[in-house]
């Protein structure tokens, strides 16, 4: 499995175990969105995620966010917030 995959599997799945929240469906379908911007404007974060410790993340989410070409979604947001959160786990 390669190191997106994993990435994304480690966010989905943490997502997938919170009881609380309203409406998960909500944010896997921002991590379908997320990852669609990635393969288009970001293909070596796709290829090799390391690169995402190189880049601040509110810096990365003002990139995102410009390519994007309107305000990123409060589940977009948090779908970058969890990537970063679970890129140390990344070997």
């Amino acid at each position: 499995m390669d190191n997106w995959t994993k990435l994304k599997n480690l966010y989905v799945n943490d997502h997938k175990s919170k009881e609380n929240l309203v409406s998960k469906q909500t944010r896997l379908n921002a991590v379908i969105r997320i990852e669609d911007l990635f393969q288009k404007y970001f293909p070596h974060i796709i290829k090799q995620p390391k690169f995402l410790k190189q880049i601040p993340k509110d810096k990365f989410m003002d990139e995102v966010q410009l390519k994007k070409g309107s305000e990123l979604s409060g589940p977009e947001k948090a779908v970058i917030n969890g990537l970063y959160k679970f890129l140390p786990d990344l070997k």
